[in-house]
């Protein structure tokens, strides 16, 4: 009954606004006139309350709601678009502009699922819609879904060549692909279509970088501030790129003008502080990474860092509290678990380290130098059966690497397995013969097995040799180059 009457004095009240619109002239039509020409001056509100006075006037069509929910959509009321919208395909299901609008919308509230189905829709209206497939390859990046994604922009692109955000936008898939070359190549397409295409010269920067073209990579980035002078993120990205031609003080100051601009990024602050840290300012290194901590206590790699820098002060408790938290968060990085064996390892905690390192070689079972520490802590714990079967997995899959030889001959020497030891020194010899430590070990080898002239002889020429370490395992933790939020949105 209250339904009824509530719905009565809703259509008694549209009654009387009709009437008085009437009386002052305002028609439907004139209502929807002064709409578009406010939607051209871009006066969202206006055309809004327009269209709701000429549905109130009768003018409830499928132009009428697609045109206010693309009012809303501008507005950023995306809730109230995808309403209207619907009204419109409701109306007339062939209006394929509705259904990539709506789908829009869903994108942007990051309901992925809806958009795809919406712009599909909008394709099956009109197979030659560049922009849905467009929007459906956004749609599909932000379901991380990057071959879909890397299809439909070439679709869109295929379609529409001269459209410099599909290429764009490609080349950030591309780039999230680890295609790297290929971005850089859809990057140069939008440029030569768009010189001034700000984000296109951030994201070349960025492939330059992932392929190691630190100088190409600094040219693009200032290129980008040059058009946007407040571009945070160029200026930070800009600092990654001196970082990598270790030019420690241009980095430093782009890092200084990222945080005036825009302070909110823990990863401002967690690079600068690893770079203060290789310019040997270890007290503003700990106070930049620790506040990245602080604004993000799930940002793995400060928490890495910050161990690192305790791990070369000596204070390997603190490390160790600092490469658990990391791992915490990030379980599956292999070079933390190696970082924190070094630090279990010093503190004679070797039964520890060793399970760190067996979890790092689970993790990454191709990786060397953490096959070469593992066999290494094996030996030291006297376990020389486990270091000898993983020295002859390293020589069987690097037969020319001297490193493996002479570990293996180290830890078959510790067996007593001397003639098999100097087999495996004269290997290392071969391959280089430089290799001081393969000479003395050989000597006293040759010592062992009463070969005095050889012994004398490795001797010899090891004493003309400079001194180098014994191969292991030893990370130097690099800055983070990893975007500080995504980029890609559709445009």
């Amino acid at each position: 009954m209250r339904a009824k009457t509530w719905t009565g004095m809703i259509l008694g009240l549209v009654l009387i606004l009709c009437a008085a619109a009437a009386a002052r002239g305002d028609t439907a039509d004139e209502y929807l006139d002064k709409a578009k020409s406010a939607q051209r001056m871009g006066e969202h509100d206006k055309v809004i309350d327009l269209l709701t006075r000429a549905v109130r006037a009768g003018a409830a069509t499928a132009d009428t709601f697609f045109r206010r929910g693309l009012a809303y959509e501008k507005m950023g009321k995306y809730e109230e678009a995808i309403q209207d919208y619907t009204r419109a395909v409701k109306m007339d299901s062939g209006l394929s502009t509705a259904f990539n609008n709506r789908g829009s919308a869903y994108y942007r509230l990051r309901r992925y699922d809806e958009a795809i189905q919406d712009f599909t829709n909008a394709i099956k209206l009109n197979p030659s819609y560049a922009l849905a497939y467009y929007n459906r390859g956004n749609a599909y990046h932000g379901k991380g879904d990057l071959n879909r994604s890397i299809e439909d922009f070439s679709k869109a692109i295929e379609i529409d060549p001269s459209d410099p955000d599909a290429y764009n936008n490609r080349g950030w898939a591309l780039i999230q692909n680890h295609e790297p070359a290929k971005a850089i190549k859809d990057f140069n397409q939008a440029l030569n279509i768009n010189p001034q295409y700000t984000l296109a010269y951030y994201n070349r920067g960025n492939a330059r970088l992932k392929t190691g073209d630190n100088d190409g990579a600094v040219k693009d980035f200032s290129r980008a501030i040059e058009l946007n002078p407040d571009y945070a993120l160029a200026y930070y990205q800009r600092g990654n790129a001196h970082f990598g031609k270790d030019d420690l003080d241009e980095a430093i100051e782009d890092y200084n003008k990222a945080v005036r601009i825009d302070p909110r990024f823990p990863d401002l602050y967690n690079n600068r502080g690893w770079v203060f840290f290789k310019k040997g300012n270890v007290a503003q290194a700990l106070r930049d990474v620790s506040k990245a901590i602080t604004m993000n206590p799930q940002l793995a790699r400060a928490y890495v860092n910050r161990g690192w820098i305790y791990k070369s002060r000596g204070e390997c408790a603190r490390a160790i509290q600092d490469f658990t938290q990391s791992l915490d968060l990030e379980p599956d990085n292999p070079d933390v678990y190696v970082y924190r064996s070094e630090c279990r390892r010093d503190t004679g905690n070797m039964e520890s380290a060793v399970k760190d390192l067996e979890t790092a070689a689970k993790l990454d079972p191709e990786n060397r130098d953490v096959l070469l520490s593992l066999g290494g802590l094996k030996e030291l714990s006297g376990d020389y059966n486990a270091a000898v079967e993983i020295f002859s997995k390293l020589v069987a899959g690097r037969p020319d690497d001297p490193d493996a030889h002479f570990n293996l001959g180290m830890a078959l020497g510790k067996q007593g397995r001397i003639r098999e030891a100097v087999k495996q020194f004269s290997r290392t010899i071969e391959i280089d013969p430089r290799h001081r430590e393969a000479h003395l070990n050989r000597a006293i080898a040759y010592e062992f097995l009463g070969d005095a002239v050889r012994s004398r002889a490795d001797f010899g020429k090891a004493l003309h040799l400079p001194e180098s370490k014994r191969s292991g395992f030893s990370f130097r933790q690099p800055v983070s180059t990893t975007h500080v939020r995504e980029m890609l949105s559709a445009q």
